[in-house]
């Protein structure tokens, strides 16, 4: 098999596989702590516990206006799947990244490699506890692989003409996750570092 194409089916796979495992093990319902809040104040566009979540609160409430699944918790906990089973794909597409910036070439063991490494932190026991309930911290998690992916993008695309809107989108990223989570805050070292 060529190495692009079996890059490209391992992307889909490391989006699908966890994607299924954290749906198949997503609260059915509301969840003890804050996750009754969060589903509660995105269905009727509250405010929740300070320093709020609006980005968060939007998208729950979008979620929970679509006609699948009967629950409306369930509706709002499925956020959590799709986000962290989107931050596995990038995840993925990172360490091939670094992978292939140490070794200097591409090659199927490099994607090997990643798959199983995106797939092991996959189920971490903090990363799948925050896939399967309405947290904020799934969706924060994805902001943070994005803007990870997009500095590695604009290193790999110096020198260039289109390096700048890598910067602009990153930064465009980090405000939309403030309306999540600060956890994204915790990427500007490593902006920096590769900056």
């Amino acid at each position: 098999m060529e190495p692009k194409k079996l890059h490209k089916i391992l992307i889909f796979l490391s989006f699908l596989m966890p994607f299924l495992l954290y749906f198949k093990t997503m609260a059915p319902t509301v969840s003890l702590w804050d996750c009754g809040e969060f589903i509660s104040t995105s269905i009727i566009m509250g405010i929740p516990h300070p320093p709020g979540t609006p980005l968060y609160l939007i998208i729950g409430n979008f979620f929970s206006q679509l006609p699948f699944l009967n629950d409306l918790g369930a509706r709002v906990n499925i956020i959590s799947p799709i986000a962290s089973a989107l931050s596995i794909m990038f995840l993925y597409m990172i360490i091939v990244y670094l992978i292939e910036k140490i070794n200097k070439k591409e090659n199927l063991i490099t994607y090997y490699a990643a798959f199983i490494g995106a797939l092991t932190f996959a189920i971490t026991d903090s990363h799948w506890f925050n896939a399967v309930e309405a947290e904020v911290y799934a969706l924060s998690t994805l902001f943070t692989a994005i803007v990870v992916w997009l500095i590695l993008k604009w290193e790999r695309t110096q020198n260039n003409n289109n390096q700048l809107k890598y910067l602009i989108l990153i930064f465009y990223c980090m405000g939309l996750a403030i309306g999540i989570h600060l956890l994204n805050l915790l990427a500007i070292p490593f902006i920096g570092l590769i900056i």
